[in-house]
């Protein structure tokens, strides 16, 4: 499940602003890095024909120029006490980065936020934490209050003023995503938005506004996406996930509606397509392994599997959490 990995990492907090601490770690030995790609791919080894991943995380002292060049950032320590760093590279940098014989075989770079749910739990738990902080440093250049340079400090996890010494640190923008399901729970809402491949639909998701609870905004984003009111009383919370693409932090909720006297009326600037699946087509569809969020994975999915009338997420993702729940009730 994707919350599975509890606090496997120590994020170490107390570390962050000691700079002594910090180089005395990066000097250790056993010290490691996961690596980025341009924020959005995650250095990581495809397994048992692309059903399962596994982060790569190179010693610190591998790669050339982490000292100063690289953009370095403090992860935490595993349970072991090791050091955990993450490395940004371009792919200009990477060339010179670290040499071919360093590399584990079949080392890759993919796309973090498709092929991270094929992860462990733990190893999702620290791409999505190294993309988070990356994405927030490659967004967050200027300072929001005098407009001067930022400079990175705490081991990289906050940003401070050239000028006027304002501090900033990551944030995460709350947004919910909603599994609804009929009233007599044999049917649930799933849609397909415009970035899925084929077939792949999913639970329903958006942002929550300013004054907006949680609650009400299950109930708008709904409504909006699919025309559908969901009950009110029924809205109750399942789970939750960071998902840095760019800053969001899923909040993960179950509620019900009723889907006889209600059409589905879809926003097409929103999401292509939504339907009301029962259990039978949505347990064919979770046997289907592989980065399916990848459009060229669920095409051959479907190739090779005609017969299915959906796809869903992988599990590793907070939506897949939401509908194995309920295949789950009784």
């Amino acid at each position: 499940e994707a919350t599975a990995a509890g606090l496997w990492l120590d994020r170490a907090t107390h570390l962050r602003t000691d700079p002594e601490a910090l180089a005395q770690l990066e000097k250790q030995p056993n010290a490691r890095c996961v690596v980025l790609l341009d924020s959005n791919e995650s250095l990581m080894i495809s397994l048992e024909n692309g059903t399962r991943n596994q982060l790569v995380l190179l010693p610190l002292d591998s790669i050339v120029g982490c000292e100063s060049s690289l953009p370095k950032t403090f992860l935490g320590l595993d349970p072991d006490k090791n050091p955990i760093f993450a490395i940004d590279v371009t792919k200009e940098t990477w060339k010179t980065s670290v040499s071919s014989n360093k590399l584990p075989a079949n080392a890759e770079f993919l796309v973090t936020r498709t092929h991270a749910p094929l992860l462990p739990c733990h190893e999702n738990e620290l791409a999505l934490y190294a993309t988070a902080l990356s994405q927030w440093k490659l967004t967050h250049k200027f300072c929001s209050i005098c407009g001067n340079p930022l400079a990175a400090i705490h081991g990289g996890t906050c940003l401070k003023c050239s000028s006027c010494n304002n501090h900033s640190w990551p944030r995460q923008d709350p947004s919910i995503i909603v599994l609804v399901t009929n009233r007599t729970g044999d049917k649930a809402l799933l849609a397909r938005s415009p970035r899925h491949g084929p077939k792949l639909h999913t639970a329903l998701a958006g942002f929550v506004e300013a004054g907006e609870t949680f609650e009400q905004a299950v109930m708008r984003e709904t409504f909006e996406e699919t025309g559908i009111r969901v009950d009110p009383g029924s809205i109750s919370y399942l789970s939750s996930q960071p998902w840095p693409f760019p800053r969001s932090c899923m909040i993960a909720f179950r509620a019900t509606a009723d889907d006889q006297d209600q059409l589905i009326s879809i926003d097409p600037n929103e999401i292509v397509s939504a339907y009301w699946f029962n259990k039978s087509q949505v347990k064919q569809a979770a046997t289907v392994p592989g980065a399916v969020m990848n459009h060229d994975v669920a095409a051959k999915a479907l190739k090779q599997n005609p017969s299915l009338d959906v796809l869903i997420p992988p599990q590793g993702v907070v939506a897949r959490t939401l509908i194995d729940d309920w295949l789950e009730d009784a």
